[in-house]
């Protein structure tokens, strides 16, 4: 989490990255003089987000991926970063908040919202890779959600698209357009997840795994429970 907002900040947001993070130097802390530099530099240094050099170093050559990386330097050559967006679901009238890490706008019209645009530190950023990781940390619900949010509040369809970032050497960097179907998929898991927030709401009920409280036989999955147990 420290690294990836590092990341994002060093990326999106370089006037505040010098701000907010910063490399610890090495003080000899066995020695009188060397635990009073330090207890000086952290009184100095006091709410910033301490990195090591190889984290630096790291979020350095991350940065100068995504740069050269034709797309995607030119989905963020333009635009707002963190810009929150507030609006009222129609359906369930839950109040509903984005936080898009860019905002890309049209450069010969620099009010016109022109793409969303998420950025994603991950281990494996080729297609089938990244796919992946947007199934197991539900990537599609943000998407379409971010999607009908700008959507509520700008009266338009705005694309939404990932910059993916591999946190590894050599860096490799994929840009990709969400698809309609997966924008679909999300949107019908977030409606669904909306829809029980308001039932929980209205009924003052949340319930868990087991909602009667019952007491249930618990086993090992199935793959732990391939073991020859012998005579």
């Amino acid at each position: 989490m420290q690294f990836g907002s590092a990341f994002h900040a060093a990326l999106l947001e370089p006037e505040l990255f010098g701000q907010n993070f910063i490399v610890a130097p090495k003080f000899d802390r066995r020695t009188k003089e060397g635990k009073a530099a330090a207890e000086a530099w952290e009184a100095e240094n006091a709410g910033k987000t301490t990195l090591v050099d190889d984290q630096m170093t790291a979020i350095e050559q991350m940065v100068v991926s995504v740069r050269s990386h034709q797309g995607a330097a030119k989905l963020l050559a333009n635009g707002m970063a963190e810009m929150s967006g507030f609006w009222t679901d129609p359906d369930t009238g839950i109040e509903c908040k984005c936080r898009p890490d860019w905002l890309a706008v049209m450069e010969d019209n620099p009010g016109r919202i022109a793409a969303i645009v998420d950025v994603k530190t991950c281990r494996d950023a080729s297609a089938d890779g990244f796919s992946r990781a947007i199934a197991t940390f539900g990537y599609d619900v943000q998407a379409a959600f971010y999607q009908d949010g700008l959507k509520a509040l700008t009266g338009r369809s705005i694309p939404f698209y990932f910059i993916a970032v591999e946190t590894e050497p050599p860096f490799a960097v994929a840009a990709y357009k969400a698809s309609d179907e997966m924008i679909e998929v999300g949107r019908a898991k977030y409606r669904a997840a909306l829809q029980l927030l308001k039932w929980c709401r209205e009924n003052e009920s949340w319930p868990g795994y087991q909602p009667g409280g019952e007491i249930e036989t618990i086993n090992l999955p199935r793959w732990a429970a391939n073991f020859d147990l012998g005579e």
